[in-house]
Parts: structure tokens; sequence; C-alpha cells
């Protein structure tokens, strides 16, 4: 999977894409690598590609972060409601299809603990 993050600046624009690594996945929480530390509550977007899916600007919220070496290793729970709090059927449908393409050895259960 092709992943890089992108963090709103001070005035809601998104800064250039950072490079970061799957560690773990399933359709409603992301564990990565990435040179980036976050803070817990932190909104980011999350660009994926997986051979067949792409999805851009993925909203999602950091739990917990902590150093790995020289990067930083971060738990994040994606953001899959709509303002109305209705929740996007489509991307959680395409987030379940990306989890099916990958690994095993990424693949997390829904309910995976903190890192």
């Amino acid at each position: 999977m092709e992943l890089n993050i992108q963090i709103p600046s001070f005035f809601g624009r998104l800064k250039k894409p950072v490079e970061a690594q799957l560690i773990r996945f399933n359709p409603f929480q992301i564990t990565i690598n990435s040179p980036t530390r976050l803070k817990p509550g932190q909104l980011i977007f999350l660009n994926m590609t997986t051979a067949q899916h792409t999805l851009r600007e993925v909203s999602a919220r950091a739990e917990h972060c902590e150093p790995c070496g020289p990067l930083y290793q971060t738990q994040l729970r994606f953001v899959l409601e709509r303002p109305d709090k209705q929740p996007y059927r489509e991307a959680i449908s395409i987030l379940k299809a990306m989890e099916q393409s990958l690994p095993a050895s990424v693949k997390a259960p829904l309910h995976f603990n903190k890192i």
C-alpha cells in the first residue's frame, strides 16, 4: 500500500504530503510510521493506494504517537462521518476492500490496542 499523510496548516491549507509506512490496518483504524510527530486528537488527511483502489484525503485523528527510532509510530482512527452524522458508506466499503487486498501480516482486528 502506498501511503502518505497531509497535515492542515494554521490557515486550513494542506501541507505537502509526507510518506508513511503502514504497520497495521483495519477499516476503522490504522497504525503508521512517519517522520512527523502528531499530537493526540490532531486531525490529518491520508492518501492511500492499493493495486485496485485509491482514497484521497481521508480524514483521521491521531490517538497515540510515540518515537520509534528516527520515526514516530502513530495510531490513527478514521473519521468516517459526514457533518450530518451519517456514515460515509462508500469510504467504509473501499476501506474494507483495501483491507482484503493487504497481506495478513498488516491486518488488525477491529479492536486492536494502543501501540
